[in-house]
């Protein structure tokens, strides 16, 4: 299984982040959480969802053929 990093999406509601995590899963996608400061002291927290997808299963591998 290798996975290939599709996109970044930057979504500040929790509620939000659920239901594009749920949507993409259902069109199969595996997405992780992430999050990072926003500013240099770290009082802002920008949240995010990590969207990978595998590229075995798009391009198949040598054994499939």
């Amino acid at each position: 299984m290798a996975l290939e990093k599709v996109a970044e999406l930057s979504i500040s509601r929790l509620e939000d982040r659920k239901t594009v995590t749920a949507i993409l899963h259902e069109n199969g996608y595996t997405v992780g959480p992430g999050k990072r400061s926003r500013t240099k002291t770290g009082k802002q927290i920008d949240y995010y969802l990590k969207v990978y997808i595998d590229s075995q299963e798009v391009y198949g591998n040598e054994n499939d053929r």
